[in-house]
């Protein structure tokens, strides 16, 4: 399965991120997007595809997932690069494309590092 969608610049009925919130909320796996522009992407997370008890999950970690979501844009990052991280939302705005990738698939992992334990 793949950890993120590309969404299409002409996607603008929301199709293939709708398709892809069904794909995650079915399957049980972080909601990932990433929105290209010509140079950059924004990278997105959002817990909305679990269900509603997955805030307890996040809460017994603190800060530490944020923490840990934080360091992954600090790798990835550029002079125009910004973020928005909690316990439930993580949005990295202006990554260059190809590292806007790479923060997408490492944001997958670590989402499921939190969340899979917890339901196995």
């Amino acid at each position: 399965m793949n950890k993120f969608v590309d969404i299409p610049k002409r996607d603008v009925d929301a199709k293939a991120e709708n398709a892809w919130f069904k794909k995650c909320r079915t399957s049980r796996v972080p909601f990932i997007t990433l929105k290209s522009r010509t140079k950059f992407a924004d990278v997105h997370w959002d817990c909305i595809t679990y269900p509603n008890d997955i805030h307890k999950i996040f809460d017994s970690f603190g800060d530490k997932l944020r923490d840990d979501a934080i360091a992954i844009f600090m790798k990835y990052a550029n002079k125009k690069s910004e973020y928005t991280a909690n316990r439930y939302l993580v949005w990295y705005k202006s990554l260059e494309i190809p590292k806007a990738k790479l923060a997408a698939a490492e944001l997958y992992d670590l989402i499921e590092q939190y969340v899979a334990p917890s339901w196995a």
